[in-house]
């Protein structure tokens, strides 16, 4: 999230503004994808990529998470989340409805994994293993974000009331769509403004 889903770094060479307009544009990105006709994705679809964390000592770790991080080390962690609203309407006694709707999740997170050497520090693999968790976590909550307000993109659909023209209501669900975005993007920001000064501290 966000991180960018994101999380922002901390003791790589960025200033906390710096890590927060990354992760506020890859959440940008993620979430203006536009619809696809006939794409329907149900449910939540996660994808994960790993870039490798290694080293045996702090200063190593650090090196390590420069070098392979999303965004040159600017962000520990990325996500990108495309909402996909699927919407029967029905059109009944000169009035259209929305009959049904369902919101997908498609979601693609790029995550640290320890790969450091078997002889290692037991400090080193704690701090390692300590780093890789807690980045995990923090993007499986942005994760939950976006779930729920895939439930409330599809519970506002269904809200909408019935209209004489179907174009009319198919405009409203169109403003419907990029309103419970806008919320989420909202929200997501709200989290990573909450959480940053944590993951600043992992190394």
């Amino acid at each position: 999230m966000g991180d960018t889903l994101g999380a922002g770094g901390g003791s790589l060479p960025d200033s906390r503004n710096a890590a927060m307009r990354i992760a506020v544009a890859l959440i940008i990105a993620a979430l203006t994808v536009p619809l696809l006709s006939g794409w329907r994705v149900t449910g939540t679809n996660v994808r994960y990529a790993y870039y490798p964390v290694s080293g045996r000592n702090h200063a190593e770790i650090v090196r390590s998470v420069r070098r392979f991080a999303p965004r040159n080390g600017y962000a520990y962690g990325m996500g990108f989340i495309d909402f996909h609203p699927d919407y029967d309407v029905t059109s009944r006694r000169g009035e259209c409805r929305i009959t049904r709707a369902d919101t997908g999740l498609s979601i693609h997170l790029k995550l640290p994994e320890w790969r450091g050497p078997d002889d290692a520090p037991a400090s080193a693999v704690r701090l390692g293993r300590r780093f890789e968790r807690s980045i995990r976590d923090h993007e499986m909550q942005h994760v939950r974000i976006a779930e729920r307000y895939a439930r409330q993109m599809s519970r506002s659909l269904m809200g909408i009331k019935g209209q004489e023209n179907c174009w009319a209501l198919r405009r409203e669900a169109r403003d419907v769509i990029a309103s419970v975005k806008r919320a989420h993007l909202a929200a997501q920001k709200a989290f990573d403004r909450r959480t940053l000064r944590q993951i600043r501290r992992l190394l």
